[in-house]
């Protein structure tokens, strides 16, 4: 006799779509985790799922009376949530 499965349907949950502010949130804490701890990461929203990053660093010139930041790091990245998690993916051109 041969034997029969049957394959039950899953009720599978509908996509949520997230927000770019969402996104920017996350990305800016995703952001803060990996900065040295003067630095100052700057998160520019694009459209809703490109962002530019901009991490500063502060410099103190010899005649200054207040620090000045430089760039030191410049990125555009795709930011997209898939199954609740942050997929990031750099397209800087270099």
């Amino acid at each position: 006799m041969a034997a029969m499965i049957e394959k039950m349907d899953v009720e599978k949950t509908p996509a949520v779509p997230v927000s770019g502010a969402e996104l920017k949130r996350r990305l800016v804490d995703h952001m803060d985790m990996l900065k040295r701890p003067n630095d100052v990461v700057r998160v520019t929203q694009v459209s809703s799922h490109h962002f530019r990053v901009n991490t500063l660093s502060p410099r103190m010139a010899d005649d200054a009376v207040m620090n000045t930041y430089k760039i030191v790091k410049s990125q555009f990245l795709l930011v997209e949530d898939r199954n609740g998690e942050l997929v990031i993916t750099d397209q800087t051109r270099h």
